[in-house]
């Protein structure tokens, strides 16, 4: 019988109709490339078939003395950039193969993608120091091209809510935010010289409107958020460039971390943040609620998909309250490109009819929310 690599190869092979060409990037080859690529499909593809036969992919002739790193460099060889990226994709999402994100050799040769960072975010506690380096470049490299498209699609959005001179603030003394520094610092703390290692001093605006208005992002880091959590740290970002803003970004599961010091950095945000755990909310919002000193011109989003343990109704009862109180309150299900969300409709009905707006939205939509709310206040 043959394996489903040798299916795809017939398909491609009929697609083509001729020889490739290229730089050996077509798929109409000579024999010795044929035999690589098939050998190429056959370390990713086979894998399915084997699983359906009930045996280890191992098993397989062809895979002997392939590894992860001689295949990613195999695929991007043999392949165009297209392929490689859905077939990497294909090697995390379906397959498996972890070593994408756990061997610092491997990661060095990816190609940096949506899927690639979603996987460093579900494996970094397993990495090491060398691994961890390398992922924060790959980290780094995808959230700036999320950020740029981003900041594209919001920025109409956003214009009307900027101030005529909305330029950085003057990187002065007098404008050094020192305790926001020294909070994303902490971990270079060195213990035996009793030092703190800066990396990057942060300033701020000092003139009056500094801060007129409070975005709260509370969001649920359990893991079926991934997207979600992902779009939240970039458009915390984005909404920290607004000079007339405070934004405080908070992640929940059962724990609570603030990380209103890094907020304006979607790196740190996602390198710190801890995907799993169950949802408890009360503790999250009860601390939003602390934060909150001028309710009309606080915007508080929590981002969730409301499947929550316990505390339902005392949430209920201080969502409430915040509402009543002046607070801008919405309940985001979802916050990425699709905004479709998987979530308790039961419970989101329940806070609906406390006050507040319920829905799912794609990044741009919730920059038009904001600058409604900022234009309306």
């Amino acid at each position: 019988a043959d394996t489903g690599a040798e299916r795809q190869m017939d398909v491609a092979g009929e697609a083509d109709g001729e020889e490739g060409s290229g730089e050996g990037r077509g798929l109409g080859r000579a024999p010795g490339e044929a035999s690589d690529v098939d050998q190429m499909l056959s370390y990713i593809y086979d894998r399915e078939q084997d699983q359906r036969a009930h045996r280890s992919a191992s098993d397989g002739e062809g895979h002997r003395g392939l590894t992860v790193p001689l295949w990613l460099h195999g695929v991007r060889h043999l392949f165009p950039a297209e392929a490689v990226e859905v077939m990497e994709r294909d090697a995390l999402d379906r397959y498996g193969l972890t070593e994408l994100v756990t061997d610092a050799e491997v990661l060095r040769q990816a190609e940096p993608s949506p899927a690639l960072l979603k996987a460093i975010l579900q494996f970094k506690h397993r990495m090491g120091p060398e691994v961890l380096a390398v992922a924060r470049q790959v980290v780094l490299t995808v959230v700036r091209q999320l950020a740029d498209k981003l900041e594209t699609q919001c920025g109409a959005a956003l214009h009307g809510t900027r101030e005529p001179d909305d330029r950085p603030p003057a990187r002065t003394w007098r404008n050094a935010d020192w305790h926001r520094t020294i909070r994303r610092n902490l971990q270079r703390w060195d213990p035996q010289e009793q030092r703190l290692g800066v990396d990057r001093i942060t300033f701020r605006h000092r003139q009056k409107g500094r801060g007129q208005y409070r975005i709260i992002l509370a969001v649920d880091q359990s893991g079926s958020m991934l997207d979600s959590v992902i779009h939240s740290a970039v458009m915390a970002g984005i909404f920290s460039q607004i000079p007339s803003v405070s934004v405080n970004l908070v992640l929940f599961d059962h724990r609570v971390v603030d990380l209103y010091a890094v907020a304006d950095d979607p790196l740190e945000v996602l390198m710190q943040c801890q995907l799993g755990g169950g949802t408890v909310p009360l503790p999250a919002i009860q601390h939003c609620a602390s934060l909150i000193t001028e309710p009309e011109k606080t915007l508080l989003v929590v981002l969730s998909d409301f499947f929550f343990y316990g505390s339902g109704r005392d949430v209920l009862t201080l969502a409430e309250s915040l509402h009543e109180s002046g607070v801008r309150c919405i309940g985001l299900c979802a916050l990425d490109a699709q905004a479709r969300p998987n979530y308790d409709e039961s419970y989101a009905r329940k806070l609906a009819n406390v006050g507040w707006t319920v829905e799912a939205l794609t990044p741009s939509a919730l920059a038009s929310r904001v600058s409604h709310w900022m234009g309306s206040t």
